[in-house]
């Protein structure tokens, strides 16, 4: 019996209502200190498209992100992640919310990339700019409600930061 809930080949109105109803843990930048953050998520776009990118270790599609390591600046992790797993060198970050998963605070930007090198060899196969986030992501539903919040989000002049990797 398949006792998988993702939302492959759920139609978008069935996926949004599955995300509005999952129970995520949504807290604003100022609620939570920033020390108990432990990954990174982005929403990036690169020529007005999403970027996915295909994980070699997990088989699927997903959207950048993943830990950050101890003491590290939180732009700095998400500008590091952003590169290991696109190749963007050069890109705006704004951070807009932080939500628990699995019992940890991740924190989601919003990555506006402007200058893209060759793909480092690490876990990603392959980067895809995409019009709208697909169905079928690894993560899905979180992915799908972090997209949510960030169209909720977007242009609340939040501090927005130039990320240069070659610096």
């Amino acid at each position: 019996m398949n006792t998988d809930h993702s939302p492959i080949g759920l139609s978008l109105e069935k996926r949004k209502a599955r995300t509005n109803t999952r129970m995520y843990q949504w807290h604003e930048l100022s609620e939570i200190d920033h020390e108990l953050v432990k990954f990174v998520v982005l929403i990036a776009q690169y020529n007005n498209q999403f970027i996915i990118v295909k994980n070699s270790k997990r088989g699927g599609w997903e959207i950048p992100g993943g830990n950050r390591e101890p003491g590290e600046p939180l732009f700095t992790a998400a500008s590091r992640e952003l590169y290991e797993e696109t190749g963007a060198i050069q890109s705006d970050l704004e951070p807009f919310g932080i939500y628990m998963w699995n019992g940890n605070y991740g924190m989601v930007f919003f990555a506006e990339i402007h200058l893209m090198a060759e793909l480092p060899a690490y876990e990603i196969e392959e980067v895809k700019e995409v019009d709208q986030l697909p169905e079928g992501l690894n993560f899905g539903e979180m992915f799908y409600f972090v997209h949510r919040k960030w169209t909720e989000y977007e242009h609340k002049n939040t501090q927005t930061r130039r990320m240069d990797i070659r610096k």
